[in-house]
């Protein structure tokens, strides 16, 4: 055990630790003889927070997503499942909640309402229109924030420890609020895990809304956000909003309470991704990856179906690179993973539809020989995701928008084979791995078509320093700093 995880055991040890997420970092489905089963969460920060939770413990709050989660949490008291069940390291509380109302919540207001804001996804000559059906999707997401508060303020109520609270991302950006009208002394942090609009865009929110947003998170003492931009864009945010806002020391005051804004860009576990990377079902996954690849240069994405991951500009810079350099024809090949996402809401079906009509389109164009330019291998298990994190020659990360996106860094990580990175400058990862990455313009198709060229005609020594590089700014900067200073922090805040 380093240190930093030394000194965060010792000043748990009279804390009680609450983290409270929309995903929890397990679920429960019914195998084919109707058995439950538990498999690890799909959510985002489950992989970054829940090693963390089996070293310190506590109590984990989430909503129950499926009908197995409910059946398995009404077996235990109170709905707390010991996790593991055998030899427990945390407790995992789930909240059961009227379904058509959480529908409301996340389908309705939070995935195709305040994502598009926080990602700049709007056409605003057109969309979006504000009208009864978001309203009344509003007064769910606040009937969600509410169970929440409840659950938690009754685990607090169920320890004599001093709690300290943890909240995750903007599902639950109103829940503090609740919270204090219970307990107007205890501890409160929050992590927003997606970008923070600038002032000007984050005013698409009706003004009752965006008041109780920002109440909400400016009920807690402590703020988290990926990157130094995005600070700045709340702390602008808050200025409608406040008595005073501290650029120069990231303090919020408002309603006699001061938060403390700081940002702290997430990463990765290096030891666990190059230990599950040695693991058989890799490399099992490696002999298919290296199947694709052949002989050619191997260009790689994995993202989920999400608009703001730009995943169809990037096929459109591909089609012009082989339009500029058709002497690469059946030379590279584009290997995209990802997870099929939010299907339930028009914009994302929509979305997937197009991405697999350009892969159509751009595969009836240049394939020859048995070659296709582009491989597609959508809701692909993390084996195969690792494996070709492993073996690509280029990352392609071209997001509009992103609170962080840690596949670069992953990619960097595991990467064997002195793979380029090309990112986008509003990728969240962009500010720490540019230096040795080629940098372009999500919006550039022609920038991109260019990067890609530079990429596949880059010499083996420039690979190898610029991948040399990300990896010693990723092991300066792990998962467990990115734990460690936000609890400095919190130490020093409490």
């Amino acid at each position: 055990m380093s240190t930093s995880d030394k000194c965060i055991k010792k000043f748990l040890e009279d804390k009680n630790l609450i983290i409270a997420s929309n995903r929890g970092p397990i679920e429960f489905f019914y195998d084919v003889k109707c058995r439950i089963e538990m498999k690890i969460g799909a959510g985002g920060i489950v992989p970054t927070l829940l090693p963390f939770m089996e070293k310190t413990g506590g109590t984990w709050v989430a909503s129950a997503m499926t009908n197995a989660d409910m059946e398995m949490a009404g077996r235990f008291p109170e709905n707390r499942i010991p996790f593991p069940l055998e030899k427990p390291k945390l407790n995992v509380q789930f909240i059961m909640l009227d379904k058509e109302k959480y529908y409301e919540f996340y389908n309705s207001f939070h995935n195709p309402f305040l994502w598009f804001i926080h990602h700049y996804l709007w056409n605003l000559t057109y969309t979006p229109e504000i009208d009864d059906s978001l309203h009344h999707a509003w007064q769910s997401y606040q009937y969600v924030n509410q169970k929440f508060a409840e659950k938690i303020i009754k685990e607090v109520n169920s320890s004599n420890k001093e709690p300290l609270i943890m909240l995750q991302d903007t599902h639950l950006q109103t829940c503090p609020t609740y919270i204090r009208e219970k307990f107007d002394d205890i501890f409160l942090s929050q992590f927003i895990h997606i970008p923070w609009p600038h002032p000007d865009y984050f005013n698409i929110y009706p003004r009752y809304i965006s008041k109780a947003i920002i109440e909400g998170l400016l009920s807690n003492n402590h703020l988290g956000f990926h990157t130094k931009k995005y600070v700045k864009n709340f702390l602008m945010t808050c200025e409608k909003y406040a008595e005073e806002v501290d650029f120069k020391n990231n303090i919020v005051h408002y309603n006699g309470r001061e938060t403390f804004v700081k940002n702290y860009p997430i990463s990765v576990d290096i030891k666990k991704l190059n230990e599950f990377a040695k693991s058989n079902e890799v490399l099992k996954q490696e002999q298919y990856v290296k199947k694709i690849k052949g002989n050619n240069f191997l260009i790689y994405r994995t993202e989920r179906t999400d608009p703001s991951k730009n995943i169809i500009r990037g096929f459109k810079a591909y089609d012009l690179f082989f339009q500029k350099h058709p002497e690469f024809k059946g030379k590279v090949t584009f290997f995209i993973t990802g997870v099929t996402t939010r299907e339930n809401v028009k914009e994302y079906a929509d979305y997937k539809t197009n991405v697999n009509n350009i892969i159509t389109e751009i595969n009836e164009k240049y394939s020859k020989n048995g070659w296709k330019p582009i491989v597609p291998h959508f809701d692909a298990e993390y084996s195969l995701v690792t494996a070709a994190l492993k073996n690509y020659d280029c990352l392609l990360i071209n997001s509009i928008n992103d609170g962080m996106n840690i596949v670069p860094k992953e990619g960097s990580t595991l990467n064997e084979n002195n793979g380029v990175l090309i990112i986008s400058e509003t990728t969240g990862a962009y500010d720490e791995l540019k230096e040795n990455a080629i940098n372009i313009n999500a919006l550039d198709i022609t920038e991109t078509a260019d990067a890609i060229y530079k990429a596949v005609t880059m010499k083996h020594d420039q690979r190898k320093k610029r991948l040399n590089g990300l990896k010693n700014t990723i092991y300066h900067y792990d998962v467990y700093k990115w734990m460690g200073e936000q609890f400095n922090d919190i130490q020093k805040l409490f």
